[in-house]
């Protein structure tokens, strides 16, 4: 009766196992599907002969990224060499700049915080009145792509809704860039986004136009307080 036990428990853990590893067949088989059907999505990538979309869909990966959860962070970056593809929802790029109060005249009251090529700043004597700021860049939709290889230091992407996203690694991309469509593509993401500078001077009109309007509205209310102040000290005298 032992042994027949023994037998019947040793068949269960076979079928265990079996029934598991069909079960992860089945995973990454429904993996590599949505993967395929992303490439397939994706005009540059669905234009590729079969065997190198066949490639792309083994080697990408898709992930998603809950809405106001970072994306991609180029001070963080992990090392991953992969370009994003949006397949759904909306992000948008950020410029981090480091920033800190002046008093020079005609600087709107900031200067832009710079660094070395150790990483240090060039402006150490200040260092405790240097803030981050971010300055919006751009709006990133499905269809949009980033990661290629375009100017990104100090920017990160946040998601503003939930998002999906194809990661392709860049050395796939490089070896099927016919026409030098990537490298294309990157002058143009270089082209219509701000360098460093110009969003630079992005934030000091944001920040006049904030300031500018904080004083409007205490005038306003200035002067309907002091108003309120005196019609009471009237019908006081009176």
């Amino acid at each position: 009766m032992e042994a027949f036990r023994k037998f019947v428990e040793k068949v269960m853990s076979r079928t265990d196992d079996q029934q598991l590893d069909c079960a992860l067949m089945a995973s990454v088989q429904r993996q590599l599907t949505e993967v395929a059907d992303a490439v397939a999505r994706v005009r540059p990538l669905a234009g590729l002969p079969e065997p190198e979309k066949r490639e792309c869909a083994k080697t990408s990966v898709i992930k998603r990224y809950p809405a106001r959860s970072i994306v991609y962070d180029e001070d963080c970056d992990s090392g991953e060499a992969n370009a994003y593809f949006v397949l759904e929802g909306r992000c948008i790029c950020l410029q981090r700049l480091h920033v800190r109060r002046t008093t020079a005249i005609g600087s709107g009251g900031f200067a832009l915080v710079t660094k070395r090529h150790d990483g240090e700043d060039k402006e150490q004597s200040v260092g405790r009145n240097v803030r981050t700021v971010y300055v919006k860049m751009s709006d990133l939709r499905p269809g949009s792509v980033f990661g290629l290889g375009e100017r990104r230091s100090g920017r990160l992407v946040m998601a503003t809704a939930d998002v999906k996203c194809l990661l392709v690694p860049l050395t796939f991309l490089a070896k099927n860039n016919e026409s030098n469509f990537w490298g294309r593509t990157v002058c143009s993401l270089n082209a219509s986004n701000p360098n460093i500078e110009q969003s630079f001077r992005k934030f000091l009109v944001e920040n006049k136009w904030e300031e500018y309007k904080k004083s409007l509205v205490d005038d306003l209310f200035g002067n309907a307080m002091s108003h309120d102040t005196t019609s009471i000290k009237k019908n006081k005298n009176k």
